[in-house]
């Protein structure tokens, strides 16, 4: 029986690209974190992948191969040993959470040393956000036509603030499709980002999601205390 994907067409299938080119080890320990019905980890299964873990607040309650624990995301900890994963995932999931930094900050302690973690999120860089926003005020998949779960818009210049705090740094980004289209705006927002092109207007990436691949950094706790003394002493 195949599982139903709860994503936007087709970017399963380019997460999994990622993770083929990202890890080929099969032996490879890899966390889907927020992992839904678990799709994603069976098409790992099925590429040859063997030691996959799946968290969720509902996870399916059995498929084959595949280790899943339920659990709440923004609670305080997920259950999983520290410094035990080669491969965390997370897609379409920090947009719904109510504290993206401790998620992330739990996540950096169960990643191994060189450790990564791939995340996809809504795209609020593209073209097509900024023309939303721009003419009717409202941010694209955050406003009333969007997923009403949504919280947590990701801005990458804030975001990168976040991300050093929790022991984490950028290690590639990019738009998906990787087109730069948005399959998810209507007719007319489309044309309209269309004209904006015409004259120049660019999207940091274009696309109706933001895909980026997080590496570890060290003497993350240091370099987090550090930076929440500066940006409290800055303000005298």
């Amino acid at each position: 029986m195949k599982l139903t994907e709860r994503a936007n067409d087709g970017l399963h299938a380019h997460v999994i690209d990622q993770v083929l080119k990202t890890l080929p080890e099969r032996g490879a320990d890899i966390l889907d974190v927020g992992c839904g019905t678990g799709a994603l980890l069976a098409q790992l299964r099925d590429h040859g992948y063997r030691r996959l873990t799946g968290l969720d607040i509902s996870p399916p309650a059995d498929v084959a191969g595949i280790r899943f624990h339920a659990v709440d995301l923004d609670g305080p900890t997920l259950p999983v040993a520290d410094q035990s994963v080669d491969l965390a995932l997370a897609v379409e999931v920090i947009e719904h959470l109510e504290n993206p930094g401790a998620f992330l900050a739990g996540i950096r302690s169960k990643l191994r040393p060189s450790g990564q973690l791939l995340i996809t999120t809504p795209n609020v860089h593209s073209v097509e956000a900024r023309v939303r926003w721009l003419l009717l005020g409202k941010l694209k998949q955050f406003d009333p036509l969007g997923d009403p779960t949504h919280l947590y818009p990701v801005f990458g210049f804030a975001f990168a603030r976040l991300l050093k705090r929790c022991g984490l740094t950028v290690r590639n980004s990019w738009g998906f499709p990787l087109d730069g289209s948005s399959p998810t705006s209507r007719r007319g927002l489309r044309a309209l980002a269309g004209i904006a092109r015409a004259v120049g207007a660019t999207g940091s990436p274009d696309g109706d999601q933001l895909c980026m691949l997080l590496a570890c950094t060290q003497d993350h706790r240091t370099a987090c205390l550090d930076d929440k003394i500066a940006s409290v002493t800055s303000h005298y």
